[in-house]
């Protein structure tokens, strides 16, 4: 039991492992009987998530600010923290909050429906998205009304133990469910004193079964049926007509359970979450490269998404339909991306159609190709992947640049 650490990435700025280590003795102080998971530097779709507490009363994101004085700030408009040098500008905190808060859910969901779907994906809603500044900050009341919002507070190391103690999730994290959740981020166990891994990591939790347990009886009837028939059939020739009928019945009352199954396996497109995914995996890799990440962009899916049908489509590989002409430059405006914006494309095929991972596929060949790997790391304002098919496409939004060089970067079909 206590406190462990998991980190995504390692911490990179003096001022956030100085307030991770304050947190960490915060929480060995209030709960040292108790499991408490203190999670740091998670790449999310929109960026990077600093800190996040995980005890069994549910998730809390924190977001660090190295700044201590009289805090100001509404729902909308600008933020300032007076401090006794003067005051300081800040961007709006409260929407950086929220996003935050958003791209936690969106990647609690699916481990939520993997793990423990019991406890509802309405209950995720309730996941507060809290900024931590330096002791002795205040923030004055009637800025933010707090009854109303509830998912969100400003805290510090003086009052976050009694904010945490009055979280009302709706439900309660069994260890087994904070491993999951460790385990699903791909986070690494560390020591948050020495920077150095822990060995062995957590382990892996058990997956629950891809198919029900009603499934998995009918498909075990229908093998038994099978082997029934098959013995039948070799060893009294005479009952082979009452083996096919009783085949027949079997197969007309698990027929339906088996067709379930196929359409639950089959898959043809990238989801938004897919697409999110594979942002958070690209930007692993830019992150690496010295680079900034780069959020996810709903415009940027929708025509990702558009370009890789359309080559699916036609069954061609390339920036430009050959029968109609259309291009993602072409397109962008139908999808909101309007000018001085322009997109830049990458394309990837494979001869076997849509398959799981897909995406981070088509990244990894993008990657080892010298115009594809350029591409993926300039400086966009947004990005996504979208794949149909074997056709994947990754879209990116950079603002007007005079003397466009082209599309740039090889077609890069899979191996």
């Amino acid at each position: 039991m206590g406190v462990r650490f998991f980190r995504g990435q390692r911490t990179r700025f003096e001022h956030e492992f100085r307030q991770q280590k304050e947190i960490a003795r915060v929480l060995r102080k209030e709960f040292p009987h108790e499991q408490v998971y203190l999670i740091t530097n998670v790449l999310v779709a929109n960026g990077q998530i600093d800190c996040i507490i995980l005890t069994r009363n549910g998730p809390v994101v924190l977001d660090l600010k190295a700044f201590k004085g009289e805090i100001r700030g509404r729902e909308n408009g600008k933020w300032e923290v007076s401090a006794k040098d003067g005051d300081i500008p800040l961007p709006n905190l409260f929407s950086q909050a929220r996003m935050h808060r958003q791209d936690f859910i969106d990647v609690m969901i699916p481990i939520t429906r993997k793990y423990f779907p019991h406890i509802g994906e309405q209950n995720l809603r309730k996941i507060g998205s809290w900024l931590y500044f330096c002791k002795g900050s205040t923030y004055p009341e009637g800025q933010i009304d707090f009854r109303r919002v509830k998912w969100f507070r400003i805290v510090t190391a003086e009052d976050l133990t009694e904010k945490l103690r009055f979280i009302d999730s709706g439900y309660t994290f069994r260890p087994e469910d904070m491993d999951a959740i460790v385990h699903e981020l791909r986070l690494q166990e560390y020591s948050l004193w020495t920077d150095r891994p822990v060995v062995p990591q957590a382990a892996k939790p058990a997956a629950k079964s891809k198919l029900p347990a009603k499934k998995w009886i009918a498909l075990i009837v229908l093998l038994l049926a099978l082997a029934v028939l098959v013995g039948v059939v070799l060893v009294v020739p005479g009952l082979k007509v009452a083996a096919i009928n009783l085949l027949q019945g079997v197969l007309s009352m698990t027929g339906g359970v088996v067709q379930s199954i196929s359409k639950d396996a089959l898959k043809s497109n990238s989801t938004p979450y897919d697409s999110q995914q594979a942002i958070v995996y690209l930007n692993g890799i830019r992150v690496n490269n010295a680079m900034a990440p780069v959020p996810f962009e709903q415009a940027a899916y929708d025509l990702a998404m558009a370009r890789a049908q359309d080559m699916n489509g036609f069954g061609y590989l390339g920036y430009t339909n050959p029968d109609t002409g259309e291009s993602a430059p072409g397109l962008q405006e139908l999808y909101g991306i309007s000018p001085p914006d322009e997109v830049r494309e990458s394309v990837y095929g494979q001869w076997n159609g849509y398959t799981y991972g897909i995406e981070i596929q088509a990244i990894d060949s993008w990657l080892s190709d010298k115009g594809n790997h350029e591409r993926l790391m300039e400086p966009y304002q947004g990005a996504a992947i979208a794949c149909s098919g074997g056709y994947c496409s990754f879209i990116g939004v950079l603002p007007g640049v005079p003397d466009d060089p082209g599309p740039g970067g090889n077609i890069t079909p899979a191996e």
